[in-house]
């Protein structure tokens, strides 16, 4: 068995442009008996593929490519399915790895979920304990509530079994892009895992909320918040609350088109994504 399983995933990018794979290549501490999965998400296959440094650093290397921008919670879950090993790292393309960060995260433990205090632009993002922003200050007990994104979390394989015991997969496969990372969280806090939450020294990371954007990756991304809400309120929050909250933000969202302004989730695909049970790429 590994004691590292490292999952590097590229969207739109050659190996060579990931920062994430140049601090590896770069780092003066490497993780041992380690394998990276580097995992091409599209929207088309890689021009040049070439792990060789990464290789003569020690690691075992394998790429995979999918063009199609698949379901996160599918790659997760494919990746901790193939490589049985002790711990799991996963990693987005455009993160700065520290030193610090490597060297905590090897030491992460099959008994820990480990989450790095991520920054971007030198401020603390996540993440967030009993829905306070992460300080100096904070503290984590057995109830706590966690929240975090899904790049540089390690998951011990001890919590990625006990996740599996309670909802047969360790990411929820119903969400595709948003949502995989905070219903992870939920199924984290509802199994009793935040037990196992150990904070590590984090790296800086390139957030998308926190950047201008085209009107087209706007619009793209108020459709996946917009299913991501209806799928949680679906199956994560209790009916008559789910309920509730649909009435709620409906009329949120009429004021503001009252107003002139647009709402951060259409009320339209909330409702069709809490009815169905479906996101719109699914194939169920």
């Amino acid at each position: 068995m590994l004691e590292t399983a490292i999952l590097v995933l590229l969207y739109n990018k050659e190996m060579k442009d990931s920062s994430t794979l140049n601090s590896l290549m770069k780092s003066t501490v490497q993780y041992s008996k380690a394998k990276i999965v580097i995992w091409n998400n599209g929207p088309k296959k890689l021009n040049i593929v070439n792990s060789q440094d990464l290789i003569d650093l020690g690691y075992q290397i394998e790429v995979v490519e999918t063009i199609s921008n698949d379901s996160l919670a599918v790659i997760y879950n494919r990746f901790i399915k193939a490589n049985p090993a002790k711990k799991y790292i996963l990693l987005d393309d455009d993160s700065e790895l520290s030193e610090e960060f490597i060297s905590a995260s090897a030491n992460s433990q099959p008994e820990h979920l480990s989450l790095p205090i991520i920054t971007s632009n030198g401020k603390v993002q996540y993440p967030s304990i009993d829905r306070k922003r992460y300080s100096s200050l904070t503290e984590i007990k057995p109830e706590s509530r966690i929240m975090t994104i899904g790049s540089g979390l390690v998951i011990g394989r001890e919590v990625v079994n006990a996740l599996k015991q309670h909802y047969k997969s360790v990411f929820d496969e119903r969400f595709y892009l948003y949502g995989v990372d905070t219903t992870f969280c939920l199924r984290v806090n509802k199994s009793g895992q935040a037990k196992s939450v150990k904070l590590i020294t984090g790296f800086d990371h390139s957030l998308s909320k926190l950047e201008n954007e085209t009107i087209k990756m706007v619009r793209f991304r108020r459709i996946e918040r917009s299913y991501e809400l209806g799928l949680k309120l679906r199956y994560y929050i209790p009916l008559s609350r789910s309920l509730f909250f649909l009435l709620k933000t409906g009329t949120s969202v009429l004021k503001r088109l009252c107003l002139g302004k647009r709402y951060k989730v259409s009320f339209l695909y909330v409702v069709k994504a809490f009815i169905s049970g479906k996101h719109y790429r699914s194939n169920d």
